[in-house]
């Protein structure tokens, strides 16, 4: 429990911190009642700016606003956004199904196609597999994924017209942007596998269990695989929280309907509350995914529970 409590207050202050950033960008551009207003002040009065002003509360003390908006975001009231004419809260719910389904199934697919052949390439070093799969891993970690989402379209989709190149609705508008997000933690996660099994296949435990004459298939799995899962496990964890904030390039490019791509919309046009719930959004499911995969590591280091 005072493990759980301590990584739990960890994450409180990643979101607090996090909001601090948030709410400070409303401030970076300048005066954000002009920035608001837009082109819009321009057909006001300066008692009607001035009464605007004093209605959003920009009048007031930094630190009074920003306790005012932590206040208010405790509650899901992130403001409303001007452009959308809806809470900034609703604006962001909307578009989050459609993001975590395009990170949920990214993540499967790396996992999927990464831990087995990470553990491929470990029972098979220096052989053309083990190559392959290190050229693979280079390959996934070099190429940027705008690029790379660029060729999937003009190739599966302007070429030979096997896959849509934008939308949602169907598993086919899954398919590019999927692989697009999911190449290089897929990549990582292969090295990360490759290289953590091949350190516990030289350690003594391993040995001693092949000279008992335990089956090859049953050493792999039961003692190198599951003593390397701690590196993976952290791997894994940090990959969810970079495809859920990674999503806005691929989400860009692609069309897709979610959180991404309507923080990017709303930066383009001033919505800076839809902005600060969005990115509030993404840092509480954040935290909530390292906190998960902190408790996972009890279960799989008995040592951490045992040591508080």
């Amino acid at each position: 429990m005072r493990y759980v409590l301590r990584r739990l207050a960890q994450s409180v202050i990643v979101v607090f911190g996090v909001s601090i950033v948030a709410f400070g960008l409303l401030f970076l551009t300048g005066d954000p009642t002009e920035v608001i207003l837009g082109d819009g002040a321009d057909r006001m009065t300066v008692d009607q700016i001035q009464e605007f002003r004093a209605k959003m509360g920009f009048d007031r003390p930094w630190l009074v606003q920003y306790a005012s908006f932590v206040g208010k975001a405790l509650q899901g009231d992130f403001g409303y956004s001007f452009i959308r004419h809806q809470p900034a809260y609703e604006v962001i719910v909307d578009k989050l199904p459609a993001t975590i389904q395009l990170a949920a199934f990214a993540f499967v697919l790396s996992l999927v196609i990464s831990i087995p052949l990470g553990v491929l390439s470990a029972t098979r070093p220096n052989t053309t597999v083990d190559h392959a799969v290190t050229a693979l891993t280079l390959a996934g970690q070099s190429i940027p994924s705008f690029w790379l989402g660029i060729l999937l379209i003009l190739f599966f989709g302007v070429e030979l017209k096997w896959l849509p190149i934008s939308g949602s609705g169907t598993w086919k508008h899954l398919v590019m942007p999927g692989i697009t997000l999911a190449a290089f933690p897929m990549a990582r996660n292969m090295r990360l596998t490759r290289s953590s099994m091949l350190d516990f296949m030289q350690r003594d435990f391993v040995r001693t269990a092949r000279a008992k004459g335990i089956s090859e298939r049953r050493v792999v799995y039961a003692h190198v695989l599951r003593n390397s899962l701690l590196p993976i496990v952290t791997a894994v964890g940090l990959e969810l929280g970079f495809l859920l904030g990674g999503s806005v390039i691929v989400e860009t490019i692609f069309g897709w309907p979610g959180v991404g791509r309507e923080i990017v919309a709303a930066i383009g046009s001033k919505d800076f509350f839809v902005v600060q719930a969005g990115v509030i959004m993404l840092a509480l499911i954040f935290a909530g995914v390292n906190l998960l995969i902190d408790l996972v590591y009890v279960w799989v280091d008995p040592r951490i529970r045992l040591g508080g």
